[in-house]
């Protein structure tokens, strides 16, 4: 009998000891929001109870969409035109030369999806155009190989973690790819 009631307090303090520290951490993560912040998500483009996003210039623009398409896509240019709230944002970079003709739409969605969901957080952009150039694997050239254009309008109403090489094409306002890289058949 004495062995039961040693038994018995051992899992009683286990228990106690488990859903504590569950208690704890699930009170803790409440407290602290475990980095959620209902504010800093976007509502018809506006931020609600969120810093207002920096100034948009050509420098900033520059470093900030470079830094969004990564190491392995090298950006050829970026360019801000328009005024007041109908600015135009268009990026311009080379297919990675390790990007085969198989990849080209994949990797065009991932990266532009990336930078078009953060450039639409600004209000004063109407319109971004990505285009990557280098229709043959490895070849530097002016060739177009994707074009995407995304207006306001139909950004508002993008899923941006749907935005893959099978949906891209369908969820934009214009799509162009060279034929010869298409992988998944346009609608």
């Amino acid at each position: 009998m004495m062995h039961w009631e040693k038994s018995k307090q051992i899992f009683c303090g286990a228990s106690t000891l488990f859903f504590g520290t569950l208690a704890a951490f699930i009170l803790g993560t409440l407290i602290a929001g475990c980095g959620y912040n209902a504010g800093s998500f976007r509502n018809d483009s506006t931020l609600k109870d969120a810093p207002d996003p920096p100034l948009l210039t050509q420098e900033y623009l520059q470093e900030t969409v470079s830094g969004s398409f990564g190491k392995t896509i090298q950006v050829r240019h970026v360019t801000l035109s328009g005024e007041g709230m109908d600015k135009i944002v268009e990026v311009g970079v080379d297919r990675p030369a390790t990007c085969g003709n198989g990849s080209v739409e994949g990797i065009m969605a991932s990266s532009s999806g990336k930078a078009m969901a953060y450039l639409f957080e600004y209000p004063e952009i109407s319109r971004v155009t990505v285009i990557m150039y280098g229709v043959d694997q490895g070849i530097n050239s002016n060739e177009i190989a994707v074009r995407v254009v995304v207006k306001r309008t139909t950004a508002k109403d993008i899923d941006w973690s749907m935005f893959g090489p099978m949906t891209m094409s369908s969820m934009v306002d214009e799509y162009y790819i060279y034929p010869k890289l298409q992988t998944f058949p346009t609608t």
